[in-house]
């Protein structure tokens, strides 16, 4: 979803709607007409209306919000709309057409975008851990442990890239490894992504057990802040809350995640190790010039190149 919104293959799409909105205008309106029909035809219990204040604030809103919501939005005249289903609990429509483009178009592949740049960013990625297997908390301590550890020293202090970094996601178990500016020939880096696993391993026996696991407990530390962080804004603290409810996450669930950072032992850290080794459907991804997938190529580096194109 996020690539077909963000992504590189979004931009023909724009380019398409941008062409049509240029050469024919009254077919624009009329999709914007269907989707708006689509939205005032839909179920009212459906919709969500996230507001964020004081409690003084919503106890006050709150009755104005539901007439609004359930009166005052027009309806355009239909039949009725089905009831909305609780999409945390059963498959949204949406899913099975995603999942057979997602297969046909989007299928697992190491990828390169040719852009200008003197500078390359460099991307790995794989599962470490399988669908409905239970992601412990201090997976992401060992994630904060790899981006100030081994990606600082070796791929952005040695090798010399602006930014270097390990990035875990419980919620797909996919941890990446990825670079930001990077003068290096990718496959260097690549490499340099290879040992992450192993200097793991090496610091299991060394560094991590030194003063009482003082290298476990800065992570633990860093992990913590990263969850805490500074104080939200109003808008932020609303946004973060919304999502929270659509995942259905709870409190619960969160300080399990919680505890879980706080009493990570280095047996945790070989356990993220093992499956770094072992990574699944791992892919690359790589922007870079057309110069360095030449060269890239011409090592043998087999790679699906796009060339990003401006709008």
């Amino acid at each position: 979803v996020d690539e077909k919104l963000y992504g590189v293959t979004r931009l023909p799409d724009l380019s398409a709607l941008l062409d049509s909105f240029e050469s024919d205008w009254s077919g624009f309106v009329h999709r914007l007409t269907n989707m708006r029909k689509a939205i005032l035809n839909a179920n009212r219990d459906g919709m969500l209306l996230d507001i964020t204040g004081d409690g003084v604030v919503l106890d006050g809103a709150m009755e104005s919000a539901k007439v609004f919501l359930m009166d005052r939005l027009p309806l355009d005249v239909g039949k009725k709309p089905p009831p909305t289903p609780d999409f945390r609990s059963v498959p949204h429509p949406w899913i099975d057409a995603a999942r057979k483009d997602m297969n046909a178009k989007d299928a697992v592949q190491d990828e390169g975008i040719v852009v200008s740049t003197q500078v390359a960013y460099v991307g790995q990625g794989g599962r470490i851990y399988d669908v409905g297997e239970k992601v412990s908390g201090s997976t992401s301590v060992v994630s904060h442990y790899l981006t100030t550890g081994y990606m600082w020293d070796t791929v952005r202090a040695k090798m010399g890239a602006y930014g270097a970094y390990s990035s875990f996601s419980s919620s797909d178990g996919v941890v990446t490894l990825y670079t930001y500016r990077d003068p290096n020939s990718p496959d260097d880096t690549l490499k340099a992504f290879d040992g992450a696993a192993d200097d793991i391993l090496t610091a299991t026996s060394s560094a991590l057990i030194q003063d009482n696991n003082a290298a476990i407990t800065t992570a633990v530390i860093g992990t913590i802040g990263s969850l805490d962080g500074s104080a939200k804004s109003a808008e932020s603290a609303g946004w973060t809350a919304l999502i929270r409810w659509l995942r259905g996450e709870s409190a619960k669930s969160r300080q399990r995640w919680r505890d879980e950072v706080l009493n990570t032992k280095v047996d945790d850290f070989t356990d993220f190790e093992n499956r770094l080794k072992s990574w699944r459907k791992s892919s690359i991804a790589i922007v870079a010039s057309q110069s360095a997938f030449d060269d890239l190529s011409s090592k043998g580096m087999k790679l699906s190149l796009v060339k990003a194109q401006r709008i």
